[in-house]
């Protein structure tokens, strides 16, 4: 799976600039803690500090706060997962392009079956943390739809992009950790 996925990436990278717009680069990392009198923007602050503390950075374009950060994960997470029947088509062909001498095509396709529950799971904890802060009153008055639709934002395209395109792109996709990470701090008893 990852090796045609790999390969794959590279074959996307190579063939010029996509049409699909993914939120999922994590932003580089800080030297040390910006200061808010530099005109640093509150999202640019919060990452920063993240940064200098260790912690993994905010993808680009999501929010900070942990209402709408756990938004941002669950639509980006449900935009993947919603792709799933679209793309299995092209990623079968492409894992059959590039077959792994060891493993059967039909093994190696049941591993993306197996991602797609494991991400059903994931997004089951997700909508637990937004539960959390919303039973706590921690929502920064932000709506759970707008949080999830910012997240969607991610899979911009996918319903124009081209399919082999699409589905390489679908295929190297993933979550940055800090998205579990807050999942498993706002509602740890969720696993």
């Amino acid at each position: 799976m990852g090796f045609a996925a790999l390969l794959s990436s590279l074959a996307l990278l190579a063939s010029g600039p996509s049409q699909l717009t993914l939120a999922q680069a994590d932003a580089p990392p800080a030297q040390g803690p910006v200061s808010t009198t530099t005109g640093a923007t509150k999202d640019a602050q919060a990452d920063a500090d993240a940064v200098f503390n260790g912690e993994d950075p905010f993808p680009s374009g999501a929010p900070t706060d942990d209402y709408g950060f756990m938004g941002w994960c669950y639509g980006a997470l449900a935009g993947h997962l919603a792709l799933y029947d679209k793309v299995l088509p092209q990623v079968r062909r492409i894992e059959g392009e590039f077959p792994d001498a060891g493993t059967p095509l039909d093994k190696v396709m049941d591993g993306y079956r197996v991602q797609h529950l494991r991400g059903e799971k994931i997004l089951a904890s997700y909508e637990r943390a937004l539960d959390v802060l919303e039973g706590t009153g921690k929502t920064g008055g932000v709506d759970r739809a707008a949080a999830v639709a910012k997240g969607r934002e991610a899979w911009t395209g996918a319903d124009t992009a081209e399919p082999r395109q699409l589905a390489q792109t679908w295929m190297s996709w993933a979550l940055p950790d800090r998205c579990q990470a807050t999942a498993a701090r706002l509602a740890p008893s969720g696993g």
